[in-house]
């Protein structure tokens, strides 16, 4: 029922991976239906002090508040519509894509391991508010990243010569249905020869032919003309509410 309901939507994928991944008996992930009475009508999952809701409000907007501010949260994700609803206007609004299959071409390999803390040194120096760089940071992201990836639920690619990573791409949720590509960065070496294109597209085909969708969300206007140049299509806003 959940995962029905939380197909072809983008923070869906981020839920069920979580799901998946963790199940519901850790104390730092915990999920709520949303029903009017055999209707499902959204979802609340809570990870360590994040939360993302699926779904919309209605005629419960004001309970669904209520209950967020019950149970605390630094950060809420949900769509724009719901955001909307909820009366949040005080948010960062992003654009979300799908990968449509429509652009081919050359692609790189998965990165191995000895990458990974190059990877996530690049993501933190050029993606703002993205990664904190320090060794604590790194060694919690390196624990979740591994342990969703040795269970298919994460992947990583790049490009590399000599040693040298020059870009980045990986999933941070990956369901049997679809996935979120995030953590796109090239280094200032790698700019301006389509290595950046090929990064994401590498993740994004491959994806694509297992029968996956590729969903991902854009982190300022320039990225979304370079996403829709490749072969993305908007799919939907996706709205960010921090509490101060």
């Amino acid at each position: 029922m959940i995962s029905d309901f939380c197909r072809d939507k983008i923070l869906g994928t981020k839920v069920m991976c979580q799901i998946n991944a963790y199940g519901l008996e850790r104390d730092f992930l915990s999920a709520w239906k949303c029903t009017d009475t055999d209707r499902l009508y959204g979802i609340i999952c809570k990870f360590e002090d994040s939360i993302t809701f699926v779904g919309c409000c209605g005629k419960y907007t004001e309970d669904i508040k209520l209950f967020l501010e019950m149970i605390g949260y630094r950060q809420l994700c949900c769509a724009y519509s719901a955001a909307e609803e909820l009366g949040y206007t005080d948010c960062v609004t992003k654009k979300g894509y799908v990968y449509s299959g429509k652009y081919e071409g050359d692609t790189f390999g998965d990165l191995t391991e000895e990458y990974y803390k190059d990877c996530y040194s690049l993501i933190s120096e050029h993606i703002s508010g993205s990664f904190e760089n320090t060794a604590e940071a790194y060694l919690s992201f390196l624990s979740d990243f591994t342990y969703r990836k040795r269970r298919g639920l994460a992947r990583i690619k790049g490009c590399t010569e000599d040693g040298e990573l020059y870009s980045c791409a990986l999933t941070s949720a990956e369901t049997k249905n679809s996935a979120m590509i995030s953590g796109v960065v090239c280094s200032p070496k790698g700019r301006n020869n389509g290595v950046g294109k090929k990064t994401v597209l590498s993740v994004a085909m491959e994806l694509h032919t297992e029968n996956k969708k590729a969903y991902l969300i854009a982190l300022n206007e320039s990225a979304e003309g370079f996403y829709e140049h490749i072969g993305f299509e908007f799919k939907e806003n996706i709205s960010f509410i921090e509490r101060k």
